[in-house]
């Protein structure tokens, strides 16, 4: 059912977005929609440095709305659910990002119009937040290898070189160290390759790697990927992209709190922020997000 009455909203679009999952005018055909929805939009470009759609979304905050809508890919969804944190504000999402793991993980349509629908049938859920050393993720936090090389490629993007030559050489170094990880139902160690911690079954380039993870489950999952070389590990990843499953498939634990300990300084990433190293504890915050998404997931979104 078609919201009845007028909604104050700040609609943010990213003009940079990838626009893998858009055209070029499915932006005012997904606007035109919810105003016709009884959506009162107010449009607003973010741009770097400024204004980002941190400072949009904070701005929106303060002034009440009662809705944000992210015109984006998952960066920007990102910066604006870090603001609508322990807020009022319900997140709306229209994806014109190239992978959009968030939409998918939420059930959301990948097209901007049928996206926009959901937004305008006014139906909210209450999605989950990973959190890790003060830091919030949506997707997943990486351990090790994986954090190396997010941190590594944002150097790159900050022209800090010397800091992505380290990080690179401290990944073609680093073997498969021995991680003890706690939960409630005791505490495992094995060498892993990789470690992530998922509130989001996909990850990355949209690679499907925790399949059973739920948003909306207040649950965290565990990915472990058992003691391989990195060739293996790549040539691994690269089957799970291409056919949606693992060639070795991973341990996997499911906990709303999580304790990841290593013999061996590893560094950590949420959602591609570096936000220090081992040992760590990550927790889910259940429900922390509200967002305008399908009641139900659909199997295989």
């Amino acid at each position: 059912m078609a919201t009845t009455v007028r909604t104050k909203a700040l609609c943010i679009v990213n003009p940079k977005a990838g626009m893998r999952h858009a055209g070029a005018d499915d932006i005012a055909k997904a606007t035109r929609v919810l105003r016709e929805a009884g959506f009162d939009l107010d449009m607003r470009e973010c741009a770097l440095p400024e204004p980002s759609a941190e400072d949009l979304a904070r701005l929106a905050v303060e002034a009440g709305d009662p809705a944000v809508i992210a015109a984006g890919g998952d960066g920007t969804v990102q910066a604006v659910a870090r603001q609508l944190l322990g807020t009022s504000a319900t997140l709306g999402i229209l994806p014109f990002g190239s992978f959009m793991n968030i939409t998918k993980g939420l059930g959301i349509p990948l097209d901007p119009l049928g996206a926009a629908r959901v937004i305008a049938e006014g139906n909210v859920v209450r999605a989950d937040v990973g959190e890790v050393n003060g830091e919030v993720f949506f997707e997943s936090a990486g351990i090790g290898l994986d954090a190396e090389l997010f941190g590594a490629a944002r150097a790159v993007e900050r022209g800090r070189w010397t800091r992505a030559v380290r990080r690179v050489w401290r990944w073609a170094r680093q073997g498969s160290p021995w991680l003890h990880v706690a939960t409630p139902d005791g505490e495992r160690s094995l060498r892993a390759a990789q470690a992530l911690v998922v509130n989001c079954p996909f990850y990355h380039w949209s690679f499907p790697v925790a399949p059973a993870a739920d948003m909306r489950d207040g649950l965290l999952d565990v990915v472990l990927f058992p003691r391989m070389g990195r060739r293996a590990l790549a040539r691994s990843l690269f089957t799970l992209w291409r056919i949606g499953r693992h060639e070795q498939a991973p341990v996997v634990l499911r906990a709303a709190e999580v304790k990841v300990r290593s013999d061996e300084r590893l560094a950590v990433h949420a959602d591609g922020r570096l936000v220090g190293t081992l040992p760590a504890t990550f927790r889910c915050r259940p429900g922390a997000l509200a967002v305008y998404a399908p009641e139900v997931v659909a199997v295989g979104s």
